[in-house]
Protein backbone atom coordinates (compact mmCIF):
# COMPACT_ATOMS: atom_id res chain seq x y z
CA UNK A 1 0.00 0.00 0.00
CA UNK A 2 1.33 3.41 -1.23
CA UNK A 3 1.80 5.88 1.88
CA UNK A 4 0.39 9.77 0.79
CA UNK A 5 3.01 12.32 0.87
CA UNK A 6 0.68 14.83 0.78
CA UNK A 7 -3.14 15.30 2.04
CA UNK A 8 -5.34 15.74 -1.61
CA UNK A 9 -7.00 18.54 -0.39
CA UNK A 10 -3.74 20.47 0.62
CA UNK A 11 -2.34 19.66 -2.63
CA UNK A 12 -5.85 21.51 -4.18
CA UNK A 13 -5.12 24.23 -1.96
CA UNK A 14 -1.20 25.06 -2.66
CA UNK A 15 -1.92 24.25 -6.51
CA UNK A 16 -5.00 26.46 -6.92
CA UNK A 17 -2.72 29.73 -4.99
CA UNK A 18 -1.29 31.40 -7.84
CA UNK A 19 1.38 33.43 -5.68
CA UNK A 20 2.62 29.66 -4.67
CA UNK A 21 3.08 28.81 -8.13
CA UNK A 22 4.46 31.54 -9.40
CA UNK A 23 7.25 31.12 -6.40
CA UNK A 24 7.75 27.27 -7.45
CA UNK A 25 7.97 28.17 -11.09
CA UNK A 26 10.34 31.06 -10.20
CA UNK A 27 12.88 28.73 -7.94
CA UNK A 28 12.64 25.71 -11.20
CA UNK A 29 13.96 28.81 -13.66
CA UNK A 30 16.77 29.40 -11.10
CA UNK A 31 17.87 25.77 -10.63
CA UNK A 32 19.56 23.25 -12.49
CA UNK A 33 17.16 21.71 -14.78
CA UNK A 34 18.81 18.30 -16.38
CA UNK A 35 22.78 17.26 -15.61
CA UNK A 36 24.10 15.90 -18.99
CA UNK A 37 25.66 12.63 -19.53
CA UNK A 38 27.79 13.53 -22.77
CA UNK A 39 31.13 13.00 -22.97
CA UNK A 40 31.79 16.99 -22.74
CA UNK A 41 34.67 18.28 -20.29
CA UNK A 42 33.87 18.37 -17.23
CA UNK A 43 31.59 15.36 -17.16
CA UNK A 44 28.89 16.63 -15.69
CA UNK A 45 27.48 20.19 -15.80
CA UNK A 46 24.20 21.75 -15.26
CA UNK A 47 22.26 23.84 -17.79
CA UNK A 48 21.06 26.50 -16.43
CA UNK A 49 17.59 29.14 -17.51
CA UNK A 50 18.64 31.61 -20.78
CA UNK A 51 18.03 35.09 -21.73
CA UNK A 52 17.90 35.42 -25.73
CA UNK A 53 20.45 38.25 -26.67
CA UNK A 54 18.43 38.79 -29.86
CA UNK A 55 17.06 42.00 -28.68
CA UNK A 56 20.38 43.32 -27.40
CA UNK A 57 21.79 41.96 -30.85
CA UNK A 58 19.54 44.28 -32.98
CA UNK A 59 20.42 47.35 -31.16
CA UNK A 60 24.50 46.43 -31.75
CA UNK A 61 25.48 48.32 -35.10
CA UNK A 62 25.73 45.41 -37.80
CA UNK A 63 28.96 47.12 -38.87
CA UNK A 64 30.72 46.15 -35.35
CA UNK A 65 30.73 42.62 -36.31
CA UNK A 66 29.54 43.09 -40.14
CA UNK A 67 30.64 39.83 -41.02
CA UNK A 68 28.70 37.83 -38.54
CA UNK A 69 26.05 40.19 -39.03
CA UNK A 70 25.72 39.08 -42.86
CA UNK A 71 26.40 35.23 -42.67
CA UNK A 72 23.06 33.03 -43.05
CA UNK A 73 22.60 31.13 -39.56
CA UNK A 74 20.68 27.66 -38.42
CA UNK A 75 19.72 26.01 -35.48
CA UNK A 76 22.06 22.66 -34.65
CA UNK A 77 21.79 19.85 -32.36
CA UNK A 78 23.85 17.51 -30.82
CA UNK A 79 27.61 17.64 -30.25
CA UNK A 80 28.67 18.05 -33.67
CA UNK A 81 27.30 18.81 -37.27
CA UNK A 82 28.49 16.94 -40.38
CA UNK A 83 27.66 18.15 -44.14
CA UNK A 84 28.53 17.38 -47.82
CA UNK A 85 31.30 19.67 -48.95
CA UNK A 86 31.77 20.67 -52.17
CA UNK A 87 34.99 19.99 -53.61
CA UNK A 88 34.32 20.01 -57.85
CA UNK A 89 33.24 22.59 -60.29
CA UNK A 90 30.12 22.56 -61.19
CA UNK A 91 30.56 22.91 -65.31
CA UNK A 92 29.44 19.72 -67.50
CA UNK A 93 32.51 20.44 -70.05
CA UNK A 94 35.24 19.59 -67.50
CA UNK A 95 33.53 16.05 -67.45
CA UNK A 96 34.56 15.34 -71.08
CA UNK A 97 30.97 14.05 -70.97
CA UNK A 98 28.16 14.93 -73.06
CA UNK A 99 24.25 15.83 -71.62
CA UNK A 100 23.10 14.57 -74.85
CA UNK A 101 22.14 10.73 -75.95
CA UNK A 102 20.09 8.93 -78.61
CA UNK A 103 16.46 8.01 -78.18
CA UNK A 104 16.43 4.33 -76.53
CA UNK A 105 19.82 5.51 -75.20
CA UNK A 106 20.91 6.09 -71.41
CA UNK A 107 22.22 9.57 -70.53
CA UNK A 108 25.81 9.85 -69.40
CA UNK A 109 26.61 9.18 -65.79
CA UNK A 110 29.38 11.74 -64.31
CA UNK A 111 30.61 12.16 -60.66
CA UNK A 112 30.35 15.46 -58.86
CA UNK A 113 32.69 14.83 -55.74
CA UNK A 114 32.16 15.90 -51.80
CA UNK A 115 33.88 15.70 -48.84
CA UNK A 116 31.96 14.94 -46.02
CA UNK A 117 33.20 17.31 -43.28
CA UNK A 118 32.08 17.00 -39.26
CA UNK A 119 32.78 19.76 -36.81
CA UNK A 120 32.12 19.92 -33.18
CA UNK A 121 30.28 23.24 -32.08
CA UNK A 122 32.33 25.42 -29.85
CA UNK A 123 31.46 27.35 -26.99
CA UNK A 124 32.10 31.54 -27.12
CA UNK A 125 31.63 33.72 -24.33
CA UNK A 126 32.00 36.33 -21.60
CA UNK A 127 31.79 36.28 -18.00
CA UNK A 128 30.38 39.03 -16.45
CA UNK A 129 30.26 39.81 -12.34
CA UNK A 130 28.61 42.55 -10.52
CA UNK A 131 28.11 43.82 -7.11
CA UNK A 132 24.51 43.27 -5.74
CA UNK A 133 24.56 46.54 -4.01
CA UNK A 134 26.20 48.20 -7.71
CA UNK A 135 23.03 46.79 -8.72
CA UNK A 136 20.50 48.15 -6.24
CA UNK A 137 22.38 51.59 -7.14
CA UNK A 138 22.07 51.52 -10.32
CA UNK A 139 18.58 49.89 -10.96
CA UNK A 140 16.60 53.09 -11.83
CA UNK A 141 19.27 55.13 -13.45
CA UNK A 142 21.58 53.50 -16.12
CA UNK A 143 21.62 49.65 -14.61
CA UNK A 144 25.13 48.86 -14.48
CA UNK A 145 23.92 45.19 -15.37
CA UNK A 146 22.32 46.00 -18.52
CA UNK A 147 25.49 47.98 -19.96
CA UNK A 148 27.87 45.78 -19.16
CA UNK A 149 25.41 42.53 -20.54
CA UNK A 150 25.49 44.64 -24.11
CA UNK A 151 29.14 45.35 -23.96
CA UNK A 152 30.45 41.56 -23.10
CA UNK A 153 27.69 40.46 -25.55
CA UNK A 154 29.83 42.81 -28.72
CA UNK A 155 32.89 41.31 -27.34
CA UNK A 156 31.78 37.78 -28.04
CA UNK A 157 30.50 38.99 -31.92
CA UNK A 158 33.47 40.68 -32.40
CA UNK A 159 35.43 37.49 -30.80
CA UNK A 160 33.56 35.18 -33.11
CA UNK A 161 34.15 36.96 -36.41
CA UNK A 162 37.75 37.15 -35.44
CA UNK A 163 37.23 33.12 -35.33
CA UNK A 164 35.25 32.94 -38.32
CA UNK A 165 38.15 34.00 -40.57
CA UNK A 166 41.38 33.09 -38.56
CA UNK A 167 39.81 30.02 -36.49
CA UNK A 168 42.79 27.02 -35.98
CA UNK A 169 41.54 23.87 -34.32
CA UNK A 170 44.86 21.87 -34.76
CA UNK A 171 46.83 24.63 -32.93
CA UNK A 172 43.29 25.18 -30.42
CA UNK A 173 41.36 22.91 -29.97
CA UNK A 174 38.60 24.82 -28.44
CA UNK A 175 38.56 26.99 -31.52
CA UNK A 176 36.23 26.15 -34.85
CA UNK A 177 37.97 26.19 -38.01
CA UNK A 178 38.02 29.99 -40.11
CA UNK A 179 37.89 30.74 -43.60
CA UNK A 180 41.48 31.44 -43.86
CA UNK A 181 42.44 27.43 -42.80
CA UNK A 182 39.28 25.49 -45.31
CA UNK A 183 39.50 27.91 -47.99
CA UNK A 184 42.35 25.72 -50.67
CA UNK A 185 40.87 25.61 -54.11
CA UNK A 186 41.08 29.32 -54.89
CA UNK A 187 43.91 30.95 -53.07
CA UNK A 188 47.25 33.65 -53.69
CA UNK A 189 49.17 36.32 -52.29
CA UNK A 190 49.40 40.08 -53.15
CA UNK A 191 50.84 43.35 -51.66
CA UNK A 192 47.87 45.61 -52.26
CA UNK A 193 44.40 44.82 -53.92
CA UNK A 194 43.26 46.22 -57.19
CA UNK A 195 40.24 45.74 -59.31
CA UNK A 196 41.88 43.53 -61.96
CA UNK A 197 43.20 41.28 -58.87
CA UNK A 198 39.85 41.30 -57.67
CA UNK A 199 38.65 39.97 -61.03
CA UNK A 200 40.88 37.31 -61.45
CA UNK A 201 40.23 35.74 -58.67
CA UNK A 202 36.43 36.54 -59.25
CA UNK A 203 36.52 34.44 -62.76
CA UNK A 204 38.62 31.63 -60.90
CA UNK A 205 35.09 31.43 -58.81
CA UNK A 206 32.81 31.49 -62.05
CA UNK A 207 35.10 28.92 -63.64
CA UNK A 208 34.70 26.71 -60.05
CA UNK A 209 30.41 27.13 -61.10
CA UNK A 210 30.13 30.25 -58.65
CA UNK A 211 29.31 33.95 -58.62
CA UNK A 212 31.07 35.85 -56.44
CA UNK A 213 29.19 38.07 -53.87
CA UNK A 214 31.11 39.27 -51.04
CA UNK A 215 34.85 40.51 -50.57
CA UNK A 216 35.83 40.94 -47.14
CA UNK A 217 38.94 43.39 -46.98
CA UNK A 218 40.65 45.38 -44.70
CA UNK A 219 40.42 49.30 -44.23
CA UNK A 220 43.76 49.96 -46.18
CA UNK A 221 42.52 47.64 -48.90
CA UNK A 222 39.13 49.34 -49.16
CA UNK A 223 40.87 52.94 -49.50
CA UNK A 224 43.18 51.31 -52.38
CA UNK A 225 40.78 50.50 -53.94
CA UNK A 226 39.00 53.58 -53.94
CA UNK A 227 41.91 55.44 -54.85
CA UNK A 228 42.67 53.24 -58.00
CA UNK A 229 38.60 53.52 -59.14
CA UNK A 230 39.13 57.57 -58.77
CA UNK A 231 42.42 57.48 -60.83
CA UNK A 232 41.01 55.06 -63.59
CA UNK A 233 37.79 57.95 -63.56
CA UNK A 234 35.47 55.18 -62.26
CA UNK A 235 34.55 57.17 -59.67
CA UNK A 236 35.17 60.80 -58.22
CA UNK A 237 35.58 62.16 -55.40
CA UNK A 238 32.46 64.09 -54.20
CA UNK A 239 32.95 67.65 -52.28
CA UNK A 240 30.22 69.49 -50.82
CA UNK A 241 30.71 72.82 -49.47
CA UNK A 242 28.99 75.33 -47.76
CA UNK A 243 28.44 77.78 -44.74
CA UNK A 244 28.31 75.54 -42.43
CA UNK A 245 31.36 72.76 -43.82
CA UNK A 246 32.73 70.58 -46.28
CA UNK A 247 32.16 66.84 -47.06
CA UNK A 248 35.04 64.99 -48.47
CA UNK A 249 35.46 61.58 -50.30
CA UNK A 250 33.51 58.48 -50.86
CA UNK A 251 33.01 55.40 -49.65
CA UNK A 252 33.15 52.26 -52.40
CA UNK A 253 30.44 50.27 -51.01
CA UNK A 254 30.45 47.95 -54.28
CA UNK A 255 31.89 46.47 -57.38
CA UNK A 256 30.19 45.17 -60.63
CA UNK A 257 31.48 41.93 -61.49
CA UNK A 258 33.10 42.05 -64.83
CA UNK A 259 32.45 38.53 -65.57
CA UNK A 260 28.89 38.08 -64.47
CA UNK A 261 27.21 41.80 -63.29
CA UNK A 262 26.53 40.46 -60.10
CA UNK A 263 26.86 43.23 -57.99
CA UNK A 264 29.93 42.12 -55.28
CA UNK A 265 29.53 44.18 -51.66
CA UNK A 266 32.83 45.30 -50.39
CA UNK A 267 32.39 44.33 -45.95
CA UNK A 268 35.24 45.90 -44.18
CA UNK A 269 36.46 43.90 -41.36
CA UNK A 270 38.69 44.58 -38.53
CA UNK A 271 39.43 41.42 -37.80
CA UNK A 272 40.59 40.07 -41.40
CA UNK A 273 44.26 41.32 -40.60
CA UNK A 274 46.68 41.36 -44.11
CA UNK A 275 43.91 39.48 -45.84
CA UNK A 276 40.82 39.34 -48.47
CA UNK A 277 38.34 36.90 -48.90
CA UNK A 278 36.49 37.12 -51.71
CA UNK A 279 33.22 34.44 -52.09
CA UNK A 280 29.96 33.33 -52.75
CA UNK A 281 27.63 33.43 -49.68
CA UNK A 282 24.66 32.18 -51.56
CA UNK A 283 23.32 30.86 -55.02
CA UNK A 284 20.92 33.06 -56.94
CA UNK A 285 18.17 30.43 -55.63
CA UNK A 286 18.88 31.18 -52.10
CA UNK A 287 21.08 28.52 -51.05
CA UNK A 288 23.58 28.81 -48.01
CA UNK A 289 26.85 28.29 -49.25
CA UNK A 290 28.17 29.14 -45.77
CA UNK A 291 26.30 29.26 -42.89
CA UNK A 292 27.13 29.72 -39.05
CA UNK A 293 25.39 25.88 -37.13
CA UNK A 294 24.49 27.42 -33.68
CA UNK A 295 23.63 24.80 -30.89
CA UNK A 296 23.42 27.65 -28.53
CA UNK A 297 22.50 30.78 -29.94
CA UNK A 298 23.89 34.02 -28.06
CA UNK A 299 22.64 34.22 -24.78
CA UNK A 300 22.96 35.27 -20.98
CA UNK A 301 23.02 33.00 -18.45
CA UNK A 302 23.07 33.54 -14.60
CA UNK A 303 25.09 31.38 -12.36
CA UNK A 304 24.68 31.02 -8.98
CA UNK A 305 27.61 31.66 -6.63
CA UNK A 306 28.50 32.06 -3.07
CA UNK A 307 29.14 35.68 -3.07
CA UNK A 308 27.44 39.04 -2.64
CA UNK A 309 27.29 39.50 -6.81
CA UNK A 310 25.22 38.60 -9.57
CA UNK A 311 27.60 36.57 -12.34
CA UNK A 312 26.26 35.61 -15.68
CA UNK A 313 27.92 34.19 -18.81
CA UNK A 314 27.18 35.78 -22.17
CA UNK A 315 27.89 32.34 -24.67
CA UNK A 316 27.11 30.89 -27.57
CA UNK A 317 28.08 27.27 -28.92
CA UNK A 318 28.68 27.67 -32.78
CA UNK A 319 30.38 26.32 -35.70
CA UNK A 320 31.34 27.32 -39.30
CA UNK A 321 29.92 25.42 -42.35
CA UNK A 322 31.86 26.40 -45.47
CA UNK A 323 29.73 24.46 -48.24
CA UNK A 324 30.82 25.10 -51.74
CA UNK A 325 34.89 26.01 -50.79
CA UNK A 326 35.51 26.30 -54.88
CA UNK A 327 33.40 29.40 -54.58
CA UNK A 328 35.47 30.80 -52.15
CA UNK A 329 38.84 32.92 -52.33
CA UNK A 330 41.36 34.10 -50.22
CA UNK A 331 44.73 36.31 -50.81
CA UNK A 332 47.14 36.69 -48.25
CA UNK A 333 50.63 38.86 -47.85
CA UNK A 334 48.11 42.44 -47.94
CA UNK A 335 49.26 45.66 -46.87
CA UNK A 336 47.20 46.82 -43.73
Amino acid sequence: MKEKIMDSELAKSILGNKETLAMVADAMRKATITTGDYTFSPDTRSIFVAENLDPIIKLIVPTAAPVRSLLPRKAGKGQATAWKQLTSQLDPTTTGQSISFADGGTPNETTQTFNVVSAAYKLLGRKLSVGLQAVAASKTHLPIEDELVRIKTLEVMQGEEAMIFHGDSSSDPLEFDGLLKTITTVSGTASDLSVDTVASYDKEIWDNGGMASHLFLNAKQASNLADELQTTGSIQRVIVSDQGGAVANLKVSSIISPITGREIKLVTARAIGANAVLGTVKSEAGENYIEMEDLIPLVKMDVPVTTFAKDSFVVESTVLKLIAEPFWAKITGLNT
